[in-house]
């Protein structure tokens, strides 16, 4: 199958009727459309899909309501101001018959009155096809790529990942598989052969209870399955809870978040530095009502309390004077003291009469107050302001941290931590719950296989006495049998292919090492490494057998197991400790989600290439943002060894930033041609073709 024209009008940014011849040869396969973000790109991807596909390409199992929505929303916002307005893509496609290729075009059109209709019509050779010619074409295209082989053949470098990694991505790499290798016609052979077994005369009941065994084995597969990828979806989950509650404590901080309790603190702190003001404020009116205006006036001051001591001493020589003039004292000092008198008199002679005349109490508090004023430091005054000032300073800081951090935001930053922490919770539970679940379902795998041998047995035995009448019964066995060895045949092809591929792709010396698929299509990816004995005897000796294979992963155990010839850890830790051997070699297994998204893509092209080489078909390949998460080092590897080796047509759609000039020339022989997309000012797309960014005419 090949693509020679695709055209688009108004859908999306495609305004009116816009081009892109898209023959190819042998020789010159890849079809390069480059357009910078929004240039129109992913509507083209979009496009082709819907035109192909119609409302399988969204995922919906027949035209509803929202499939029509969608489509509204794609059509060209300027077209459907208009009404009536018709919109439609159509795609030139070439097949071969065995002989001359067949030419057909499909035509997914719309047209919008009170409501928006859609037609998909089909010309063969330039005739137009009828409505059953038309559906059985559907039918024929869907067998070329199954629903389950969309993702493979439009490629979409930002979400193919999730294709792959995500939860149930095992089912459904399985299925594409199988489709691919043409294995799903097993399905529909045993379904025909059970149906014609069960419905003769000679069904038996051993039959049927291989059946029921065969069903319960399978159904305790996918059970153990589907609990193993919860458990590592809940990983996956727990470390983006951890980096969730990190994200928004870091962001709150930055923006200046405060917890509850600070923003009480913080409130406490306001109402401090205001009373401490107060105090201060206080301080400096005490100041200036009771000590400035004194200071201001020191000299008379002084002599306010010279003269109050001075009237402080003539008061007491007046008092000691009425003393001595007592009579019983006078008497007594005429008889006996009449010098001293005379002496005292003179000595206490008194002063002048008293200005304040205060008494003994007042001017003990008076100079009290003075000697106040006169020792008063007017440093503390500045001292005063200054503490003042950074208190002022102080508020401003806090306040301003409360004005960014209003209450509301610490209440909603509460609410999402509390949730968080409540879902950290949920998944430690899930976690703990799955742990407990998994060894119990693994036993029953291993009960239900074992049945199943048993079964399986019993009804060949008996087909062994049966007559050639019974060789329905002996196909379903013997399709179960055919299946198996082809499956493993085929993936053991895809492990091989990606060995060499991987290896081509990544410059990193052993990045992978091996690989390995199991029956489910679990892929699992090794690294080989070197491992000290005496390290290996230390674990052996201090874990049990599941901790040990979380350590190590199943296929180092298994290979422990064949290197020291037993399966028990003692054991393992003997032979480890007395082998003359300083290493062991053993394959340890890769958590794929340890991988960086560079290192993803590029697992997942080297395994996609795998696959696809599976195909006897020759389909063409859509592949938008090819470089969606490698970087520069890997993008030329990329280019030489992966979209030159695709085998029929590839379209790859490339900003700027992706395919460069150096890509160009190394897939410059392999172009047929080169369209670039440019964004009309900011309204619609226009196609320019033989160009490509800064390239000269293409190249």
């Amino acid at each position: 199958m090949r693509i020679d024209q695709i055209a688009l009008y108004n859908f999306g940014s495609y305004e009116g009727e816009a081009i892109f011849d898209t023959r190819t040869d042998e020789a010159r396969t890849i079809i390069l459309v480059g357009g910078k973000n929004g240039a129109g790109k992913t509507t083209l991807f979009t496009a082709m899909r819907i035109c192909l596909y119609g409302y399988m390409s969204m995922g919906y199992k027949s035209p509803n309501a929202y499939y029509i929505r969608a489509i509204e929303k794609f059509l060209n916002h300027s077209a459907k101001l208009q009404r009536p307005t018709q919109a439609y893509v159509k795609i030139h496609i070439s097949l071969s018959n065995g002989r001359e290729p067949e030419h057909y075009l499909l035509t997914r059109a719309w047209m919008i009155e009170e409501a928006l209709s859609e037609t998909f019509s089909v010309e063969k050779n330039g005739v137009g096809m009828t409505a059953d010619e038309t559906a059985d074409f559907e039918k024929y295209l869907f067998s070329l790529i199954p629903p389950e082989l969309f993702d493979l053949y439009f490629f979409d470098g930002e979400k193919i990942a999730d294709f792959f990694l995500d939860e149930g991505g095992s089912a459904r790499i399985k299925n594409a598989f199988l489709t691919l290798c043409g294995y799903d016609v097993f399905d529909i052979m045993l379904k025909n052969f059970k149906r014609l077994y069960s419905g003769s005369n000679k069904a038996t009941p051993d039959f049927d209870n291989y059946l029921e065994a065969k069903e319960a084995s399978e159904q305790a597969h996918a059970k153990l399955q589907e609990l193993s990828a919860q458990l590592q979806e809940c990983d996956i989950e727990q470390v983006v809870c951890a980096a969730d509650i990190s994200a928004l404590e870091k962001n709150y901080r930055q923006k200046g978040g405060v917890t509850q309790e600070e923003w009480t603190q913080k409130l406490l702190l306001q109402k401090e530095e205001e009373k401490k003001r107060d105090n201060w404020n206080a301080l400096l009116k005490k100041w200036a009502n009771e000590l400035i205006p004194f200071l201001m006036i020191q000299d008379q001051v002084l002599s306010v309390k010279k003269q109050i001591e001075e009237e402080t001493s003539n008061q007491k020589y007046r008092n000691f004077c009425e003393v001595l003039d007592t009579p019983e004292i006078s008497k007594l000092l005429k008889q006996q003291l009449p010098a001293l008198r005379e002496i005292v008199q003179k000595q206490l002679k008194g002063g002048e009469p008293p200005l304040l005349n205060l008494s003994f109490e007042q001017s003990a508090v008076v100079l009290g107050q003075i000697n106040q004023i006169l020792n008063f430091d007017v440093g503390k005054v500045a001292k005063c302001k200054q503490a003042i000032k950074g208190s002022l300073a102080s508020s401003a800081a806090v306040r301003q941290e409360l004005e960014n951090s209003s209450l509301s935001a610490v209440q909603e930053y509460m609410t999402k931590q509390v949730r968080l922490y409540e879902r950290k919770t949920q998944l430690l539970e899930q976690k703990a719950n799955l742990e407990r679940l998994i060894p119990k379902q693994d036993k029953v795998v291993k009960q239900a296989d074992e049945i199943l041998s048993q079964k399986k047995a019993v009804l060949e035995e008996e087909l062994k006495k049966a007559s050639i009448h019974d060789i329905s019964a002996r196909a379903v066995i013997m399709l179960d049998q055919l299946q198996h060895s082809l499956y493993r045949h085929q993936v053991e092809r895809v492990e091989s292919i990606f060995r060499q591929e991987i290896n081509i792709l990544m410059r990193k010396k052993r990045f992978i090492d091996d690989i390995r698929i199991d029956e489910q299509f679990n892929i699992h990816i090794y690294r080989i490494e070197d491992l000290s004995t005496a390290t290996l005897a230390d674990a052996l000796s201090a874990n049990s057998p599941d901790q040990m294979r979380a350590l190590l992963g199943d296929a180092a155990m298994e290979q422990l197991q064949k290197v020291t010839n037993t399966n028990d850890l003692d054991g393992m830790a003997f032979y480890c400790r007395c082998c003359k051997q300083d290493t062991l070699t053993l394959p340890i297994e890769i958590d794929k989600a340890s991988l960086s998204n560079g290192e993803k893509q590029i697992f997942i092209m080297a395994l996609y290439y795998s696959l696809v080489q599976l195909c006897g078909h020759e389909i063409p390949f859509i592949i938008d943002t090819p470089f969606a998460r490698i970087d520069t080092e890997h993008r030329r590897n990329i280019s030489q060894h992966f979209f030159r080796e695709l085998r029929g047509q590839v379209f790859i759609l490339s900003t700027n930033e992706e395919i460069d000039s150096d890509h160009l020339q190394i897939l410059k022989d392999r172009i047929a041609s080169v369209y670039l997309l440019e964004n009309v000012q900011n309204k619609h797309t226009e196609v320019v073709k033989n160009s490509y960014f800064e390239v000269p005419n293409g190249f």
